[in-house]
């Protein structure tokens, strides 16, 4: 038995918690590489809605987990994986609603 055959929701809530964190390193150094490279302007001005977009690509690494675990004997860990998800993409509305929506 594999382990991304298993139907649970402990293993939906690590996997949709721990996916957004690599995600997020992963990008991050990416723009890092590429500031360094002069491929991209350093974070001055536009810093906050770099790290914005840092965050919501992150997130969307959920993304792939939900397509792989949309099956019907998995719903306990798809439901997992969405629950993290959906806490991840409220804090993140939450951090930056003062930004989103200034007048």
């Amino acid at each position: 038995m594999d382990i991304f055959d298993r139907n649970n929701l402990p293993l939906g809530l690590g996997i949709g918690v721990l996916s957004p964190v690599i995600g997020y390193l992963l990008v991050y150094g990416i723009f890092a590489l590429m500031v360094s490279a002069g491929m991209m302007d350093p974070a001055g001005s536009a810093g906050g809605k770099r790290l914005r977009t840092i965050f919501i690509i992150a997130i969307c690494t959920n993304v792939f987990w939900v397509r792989k675990f949309n099956q019907p004997h998995t719903a306990k860990t798809l439901r997992g994986i969405v629950l993290a998800t959906m806490g991840y993409s409220i804090v993140w509305f939450v951090k930056y609603y003062q930004e989103l929506y200034a007048e």
